[in-house]
């Protein structure tokens, strides 16, 4: 279920924990024993695990592509030391998922799986926010650049690692403890799930001092964190249709809005 995210640990710390426990090795899976299992699958059960993992890696991507503005843009340096690391692991993260369509599933075309309900948070909405802060800061529109900031940290850390992510974990969770199979892939998935532990600690407590200093900012935030609620069945609709799988629809739909309050409830909208 949902993990609360509110930590004493500040950026700096986050940092030094980022330098020993982030520099797993995606190339360093051996994913020998994934293949065989994929061999085992039918065609529809293996295009429920592709569609999940796709998303994955296109988020992964996407982010990878993105968050490089919001690092830059931040006035505080150990911020800026953390989301270093995060960059990092970010394209670490898409590597592992790269690397499993290679050698598991085979060649995908992981951007046909991007539906509008997932390619308009995981894509267009957060390469719009990302450049809404580099316009900010090239400009010096200092006012637009706090409330660009604070909406890409509730857009990102908020909603697609803290509700998207954390509930698309279970859905690993669940495969594995359903089928007994594919164990190099829940290995890759609880290491993206650690490290993004440390991004969700840091971007939460970002968001929630900056609706603190400007509270302003709340009501922007309400509003994203909303819209991004009523996606939910529709998204896990995407992911459960077909099922062929078996995996508990009903569950993992409760665990994303479970998240959902969660994160209001650490943004302190709630």
């Amino acid at each position: 279920m949902s993990t609360a995210t509110h930590s004493t640990k500040s950026p700096r710390q986050l940092y030094t924990m980022a330098k020993t426990l982030g520099i797993w090795d995606p190339a360093k899976i051996d994913l020998t024993e994934d293949k065989v299992h994929w061999g085992k699958l039918n065609l529809e059960q293996q295009g429920q695990i592709i569609k999940t993992c796709a998303l994955f890696y296109e988020g992964e991507v996407s982010v990878s592509d993105t968050l490089a503005w919001f690092m830059l843009a931040i006035p505080d340096l150990d911020r800026r030391m953390f989301l270093s690391t995060q960059i990092f692991e970010e394209v670490k993260h898409a590597e592992f998922f790269e690397r499993y369509f290679q050698e598991v599933c085979g060649k995908v075309d992981t951007a046909a799986y991007l539906v509008p309900d997932y390619k308009g948070v995981l894509l267009d909405e957060l390469r719009s926010r990302g450049e809404a802060i580099g316009k900010a800061v090239t400009t010096g529109q200092t006012d637009a650049l706090g409330l660009a900031l604070t909406l890409f940290a509730a857009h990102y850390m908020g909603v697609v690692e803290g509700i998207m992510a954390l509930t698309g974990y279970e859905f690993f969770e669940d495969l594995l403890a359903k089928t007994g199979m594919f164990p190099r892939l829940l290995e890759g998935i609880q290491l993206i799930r650690a490290d993004e532990g440390r991004h969700l600690v840091h971007g939460m407590d970002y968001l929630r001092e900056q609706i603190q200093s400007h509270p302003e900012y709340a009501e922007p935030v309400r509003e994203l964190f909303m819209r991004e609620a009523a996606a939910i069945p529709r998204r896990n609709n995407f992911v459960f249709t077909p099922n062929p799988l078996g995996l508990d629809r009903e569950r993992i739909q409760e665990i994303s809005y479970a998240n959902h309050v969660q994160r209001m409830r650490e943004a302190g909208l709630n």
